[in-house]
């Protein structure tokens, strides 16, 4: 992850999350390996994708007898996010932004029914950042940290957020932080990647810093010519 940079193209952001960066934090569907398969891989994501949308299916046809059934409505959301990381696999952009945003819906309509389920709103949150509604994903994000300031996938995400989206490092580096600060039991490879991200934004910080003081004692060495003239 060194070297870093914001401001990607969605697909590239896309890849990141797939390879370790933004996580849901409940999976009821299926996901998405992050090492691809040895044999054709893109056959049997393709084959995940017809899986996926079976699943869809029948979780709405569940949805039209028990629409408040909040794990069905969980379960649909993450159909359509899962959805939405193999369009991105298989390189279908518009595709998988598509199915980020309708993983909205049905986040949104268990978050109706129960306003306190932090894991949901964070979900809720990193599909809507997915999908480009920025607005929408800072608000959850920041709903999810006043609900839970401890949720440790809340600023691990938000940190990936801040980063790419509003291109605010130095506040990323914060919430990265607080993941390695608050250090929970099972979830060691997130602290790990936290501080791989620590690491890699600090390091293009002062990167940024000492090309910036590089730019300015040229500026000076004129202003020094000019009073000496």
């Amino acid at each position: 992850m060194k070297n870093v940079k914001r401001n990607k193209p969605l697909v590239l952001v896309l890849v990141i999350m797939i390879c370790g960066g933004l996580v849901l934090s409940t999976v009821l569907a299926y996901f998405v390996s992050r090492t691809a398969p040895q044999e054709d891989p893109e056959a049997v994501y393709k084959s995940q994708v017809a899986q996926v949308e079976t699943l869809i299916e029948q979780t709405e046809k569940s949805l039209e007898d028990d629409p408040e059934n909040v794990t069905l409505l969980t379960q649909l959301g993450h159909s359509y996010y899962t959805l939405g990381q193999l369009y991105a696999v298989l390189n279908e952009p518009e595709k998988s932004g598509t199915h980020f945003a309708k993983a909205l819906e049905p986040y949104g309509k268990v978050l109706a029914l129960e306003p306190d389920n932090v894991d949901v709103r964070v979900d809720r949150a990193v599909a809507a950042y997915a999908s480009e509604n920025k607005e929408v994903a800072q608000d959850e994000f920041e709903q999810a940290l006043a609900d839970d300031p401890t949720h440790v996938k809340a600023h691990f995400n938000y940190g990936i957020f801040l980063y790419f989206a509003l291109n605010k490092p130095e506040e990323a580096l914060i919430h990265w932080q607080e993941v390695v600060d608050l250090n929970p039991e099972g979830e060691e490879e997130l602290v790990s990647t936290a501080k791989t991200w620590i690491k890699a934004v600090e390091a293009e910080l002062a990167e940024r810093e000492k090309g910036a003081e590089e730019d300015e004692q040229p500026s000076k060495e004129n202003e020094t010519e000019e009073k000496t003239e």
